[in-house]
């Protein structure tokens, strides 16, 4: 499938933010998988470059899908040319190779030293010269990292509190500094979206900047958080989102009361527990989004409506959890896998498994970070209760 066809109405069938890290002669690639494609993932190795085909001769290492890394031995190889091709459910395989994106070449370096792409590998490439841009939180800090064609060129650094995706976008960035080695620490403003751009010097004086998102831009923003509070509240609820409570005997779920039953496994964990404190713990109720309390005529939405109905409206929490699980192990819009998988992160948490509850409930925030920091709030009081 031609790439141009494969992104059109914003589907992509590939994996993308490949990264290759060498240690004592191995190699570990890591990515971030298609939401697109589910199925396994085919990763190719070649001592040539992969052009707009994958070789006959090259057999692939088979992963399984959300891995989303591997080890591979160099072999005593210079130079490794690595593609990552994504696959769907049913089988089907996706070569559609991009450099930089899901395809890289790693010159074998001693032990401790970065990685870099070998600037012959395109025109373009060799000309940009920074990629793999990456910003972490990391308490009051923001951590940046990058690979570079060229050591001895000096980066520039820029951030600004809106995505930095074309080069008049820079006028509303500051300069954090120039010169930079990769990682640098930055200490901006807490409780704010920041995203950053790394650009040479002398690209900035002879006018000639390329800004990549994804590559020498980061796509995604970044919090540093400050000292009194952990989270941020940057955007407004999607959708009306409604208690079980506020449909009453009327609606097709039932009333709910504040004491809400506690799955077997849950019960368990609570009677295994020494209390800590006289009052029992009360549980956060269930929450709705309003349209999937209607009844819709087909499709994806029905199959979700219908297990809020069966399962979720009944505190039936492990049966929704394992039909939810099962609904989301195919592709679903984006709307409704987040819907889906907020009901499915509840059901975690009424069923104890708080852990994993945690994190569905952070990757909820950057849909509805309100909501989430409830819920967050909600499961960190149940797990040091």
């Amino acid at each position: 499938m031609p790439a141009y066809l494969a992104a059109q109405d914003g589907f992509l069938p590939a994996v993308t933010h490949i990264r290759a890290e060498t240690r004592n002669k191995l190699i570990r690639l890591t990515w971030t998988d298609s939401p697109d494609a589910r199925g396994p993932v085919y990763i190719f190795r070649s001592a040539r470059p992969f052009s707009g085909s994958v070789p006959a001769n090259v057999r692939p290492v088979v992963v399984r899908y959300g891995a989303q890394f591997y080890i591979d031995d160099t072999d005593g190889m210079e130079n490794i040319y690595y593609f990552i091709a994504a696959s769907d459910v049913s089988g089907r395989r996706y070569d559609i190779i991009i450099p930089q994106i899901n395809s890289i070449i790693v010159n074998i370096v001693s032990p401790g030293e970065p990685v870099y792409v070998s600037p012959s590998v395109t025109e373009e490439w060799n000309a940009q010269g920074i990629f793999n841009l990456r910003a972490r939180n990391d308490g009051e800090r923001v951590v940046i990292t990058f690979n570079t064609t060229n050591m001895q060129k000096r980066a520039v650094l820029y951030r600004s509190a809106q995505p930095i995706i074309k080069n008049e976008d820079l006028l509303n960035a500051v300069v954090v500094r120039s010169g930079i080695r990769s990682p640098f620490t930055d200490m901006p403003a807490p409780e704010t979206a920041w995203y950053y751009t790394v650009i040479y010097e002398d690209e900035i004086s002879n006018g000639n900047i390329n800004i990549k998102p994804g590559v020498n831009s980061t796509a995604s923003p970044v919090f540093a958080y400050g000292e009194e509070t952990a989270y941020s509240f940057i955007r407004p609820i999607p959708l009306p989102i409604l208690t079980l409570d506020d449909f009453g005997t009327g609606g097709f779920l039932p009333h709910t009361s504040r004491e809400l039953p506690l799955s077997n496994e849950a019960a368990n964990i609570a009677g295994s527990v020494r209390p800590l404190h006289n009052e029992p713990l009360i549980f956060k109720k269930p929450r709705v989004f309003a349209i999937d309390m209607e009844a819709p005529a087909g499709g994806e939405e029905a199959a979700l409506a219908q297990i809020i109905k069966e399962f979720f409206g009944k505190f039936d929490w492990e049966g929704a959890s394992m039909n939810l699980q099962q609904y989301l192990s195919l592709p679903r819009s984006k709307d409704v896998q987040m819907r889906a998988s907020f009901y499915f992160a509840q059901t975690l948490y009424y069923t104890g498994r708080y852990s994993e509850a945690l994190m569905e409930f952070l990757s909820f925030r950057s849909v509805n970070s309100v909501e989430a920091n409830s819920w967050i709030d909600a499961v960190l009081s149940a797990m040091v209760y």
